[in-house]
């Protein structure tokens, strides 16, 4: 007799499963690599940052930042702005063409998701959408109680240590 997988294991295989139809995808939307996209997706989710700011949130190391965004400083994609306040630090957005092509990226990935609902039956979308909003506020909402010790040590999905 086979258990059911648990809710840990359920919400790995529908995020990895998700992330391998994103990338297949990915690679025929005007050539944008899934690093690109990555980069693209916060800037556009974010507004501008700073190199080292955008590094922290996609979980880059910050020289292979660096170079993604120079790929996409070259294409025309990514805006390099000087900080009015310090001159040493510079901000990060993207341009018209990244917008674009963000857009493009955002109607390829949700032509997917709609082509995954069909193999849903239409009666369970209202219920797949909703739990989908429940799932998306409770990770939210652990995001923000996350802590780090002062080691460095994030304490995720255990208790912090005394």
């Amino acid at each position: 007799m086979r258990q059911d997988p648990s809710t840990g294991a359920l919400l790995r295989e529908v995020a990895r499963l998700h992330v391998q139809l994103q990338r297949q995808c990915v690679a025929y939307c005007d050539g944008t690599t899934a690093t690109q996209c990555t980069v693209l997706t916060e800037l556009g989710r974010s507004g501008p940052v700073t190199l080292a700011e955008l590094a922290r949130r996609i979980g880059f190391d910050k020289s292979w930042t660096s170079r993604a965004v120079e790929n996409l400083v070259q294409e025309g994609l990514v805006e390099k702005v000087s900080n009015q306040q310090d001159r040493r630090t510079v901000q990060l957005s993207l341009s018209p063409a990244g917008e674009a092509r963000l857009a493009a990226l955002h109607a390829s990935l949700n032509a997917l998701a709609d082509q995954a609902f069909e193999y849903i039956p239409a009666d369970q979308h209202t219920v797949v959408r909703t739990s989908l909003q429940l799932l998306q506020r409770a990770l939210l909402t652990l995001t923000k109680e996350v802590t780090t010790s002062e080691g460095g040590e994030t304490t995720c999905g255990r208790d912090e240590p005394e």
